[in-house]
Order: C-alpha cells, then structure tokens, then sequence
C-alpha cells in the first residue's frame, strides 16, 4: 500500500499508519511505540512489544491427506496462529493425525464445513538462535546414530527411523515458523536463516533416506564405506562449529572435505545398486554441509 508523507517543521516528515496493523498489534494507546529501523530502501516499522496474530483461510475440498498436510505445514512455517480449512468431507482424523508434527496447533472449533486450527502452546520465539541451536544438534546426533547402527547392532526398523524422522521434522518446522514470527531490523538476516532452516531439514531428510537404505536393503559393509561416512559426518560437523563458532573461515575446510567425498565416492558407485544408493545420500549430506558454510558467509560477513 502507498502512504503519503508530510513535511513538518524543522525539516521532519511524518507517516500515517495503516490503522488495521495499529489495532492488531494493540498500539491504539497513548504513548505506545514503534521500533524504527533503515534497510537499504526500505523503512522497516515493527511492534517490539508483541508479536502480531496472523490469520488464513483456504479451502481443501479438492485435496487429499498428503496436500492437506503440507497446506497446514506451509501456513505453520509462514507463522499462522488461526488457520480456517472448509472442506465438505470430514477432515478431523487428518488434522489430528498431522498435529503431531505442528508443535502448539490444535482443532479448537469444528462446525459444518469449517475446521478451526489455533496455536494453543503459547510459545516463545524470542529464543531464535536457541531452537535454532537445539535443532542443528539433532540433526548432528540422527547423523551420528545412524552410522552408528549401520556399522554397528543395526537395531533400527522402519517405524523406529521413521519417528526419529519426524521429530526432526517437526522441530525444522517449528525453527521455520520461529523465523517467520520474529521481526528482523534486517531483512536479508531472515531471508538467509529461513534459507539455512530449509536446507538443515534437508540434510535430515537425507539421513532418514540412508538409514533406510540400509535398513531395507542392507548394505554391504566396508571400511571404505565406513570412512566415507565418517568424513560427510566431519563435514556436517565442521558446518556446525562454523557457524557456533564464529569461524566462517572454515568454509573453505568443509569444501575439500566435499571434494573427498566426491572423489571416494566414485569407486563406491561402481558396486551394487544399494550401495550406490546409499553413497549418492552420503554425498549430498556433505553437499549441503557445504552450503550452510555458504549461508554462514552471507549471514557473518560484513557489508
């Protein structure tokens, strides 16, 4: 929308304020204030006491269980706290079934073709870089026991790996609404911790996709094999560190060690077709290591 501004004395200009936002986020009160801040271009206005309540609505007569579950997915990560879905068909089983992945959603209201979700948990997303931390390490640790059990008792099933699966998922997502829920003076800040939240849900999915290889399939053990694993895993690692650390300079260490594993990785897709599969996994966890160094760089370099 486009705002006049008017000139006033001493050389200061004014700016209206769209009284929709102004009444959303409680700021209809004497001496209520605004944080203020330049981006390039832009002039970014935002609520610093609260965040603002966001509302969709969308109907899904048309979709099955899988496109619903991602629509409710895509509005959780986007930062919706009251979602209407109008289907004609009973959709609840869906909803509550797809609630285990949405942490503080729920089906608050459900009355003729109108499903109601809210986010009842009441979260607090002011600790970003804490759940932000909190997920990396898990991911850090699915990748640790899945070499583990794949050179070691290989105790894991389908449904075990599966649900280690979807708790990471479900802490990416909550990381991704996180982003989306926090004002940022900056916007190339958000925009680049979104993109790195996206790519470490990647990263999980791969894992859950080479677990299951060996799982299904049960991959032939080698030691070269085990040593290609174990240096995509010091790659991911390394990305960790570089960002906690404070050490963007390593993103030049964790791409030779993506260049290894490339290159250790031809011979190993020479062999069986399960074998490959499982190092084409293998090969792109270290690949996307690679980059979130790359994210670390445009967030921790100046300019």
């Amino acid at each position: 929308m486009k705002r006049k501004i008017i000139k006033q004395a001493n050389q200061a200009y004014t700016l209206t304020l769209p009284i929709d936002w102004v009444r959303q986020n409680n700021l209809d009160k004497k001496e209520s204030e605004v944080e203020v801040n330049l981006a390039d271009k832009n002039l970014i206005i935002t609520n610093p006491r609260e965040v603002s309540l966001k509302k969709a609505k969308i109907e899904v007569n048309n979709y099955g269980e899988r496109m619903i579950s991602r629509v409710v997915n895509a509005f959780y990560a986007k930062g919706v706290d009251e979602l209407e879905l109008v289907s004609k068909k009973d959709i609840s089983s869906i909803l509550n079934k797809q609630f285990h992945e949405n942490l503080g959603y729920a089906l608050v209201s459900q009355e003729g073709d109108s499903y109601i979700i809210k986010d009842v948990g009441g979260s607090n997303y002011g600790e970003l870089d804490e759940i932000f931390k909190r997920v990396f390490q898990m991911i850090l640790l699915f990748y640790d026991s899945a070499i583990r059990d794949v050179f070691g008792v290989e105790k894991e099933t389908l449904e075990s790996n599966n649900s280690r699966d979807e708790e990471i998922n479900k802490f990416c997502l909550y990381l991704e609404r996180a982003i989306s829920k926090m004002s940022y003076p900056d916007p190339i800040n958000g925009r680049v911790l979104f993109a790195y939240s996206f790519a470490l849900e990647k990263i999980g999915d791969e894992i859950h996709r080479l677990w299951r290889t060996n799982i299904k399939y049960k991959v032939k053990k080698t030691p070269a094999l085990k040593e290609l694993l174990e240096l995509s895993n010091k790659g991911l690692s390394m990305a960790f560190e570089s960002y906690y650390g404070h050490k963007p300079e390593m993103a030049e260490e964790i791409m030779k060690i993506r260049d290894r594993v490339r290159e250790k990785s031809m011979n190993l897709l020479k062999l069986d077709a399960t074998t490959a599969r499982f190092v084409r996994h293998c090969v792109k966890i270290v690949e996307d290591a690679g980059d979130l160094s790359h994210l670390t760089l445009i967030r921790t370099l100046g300019g």
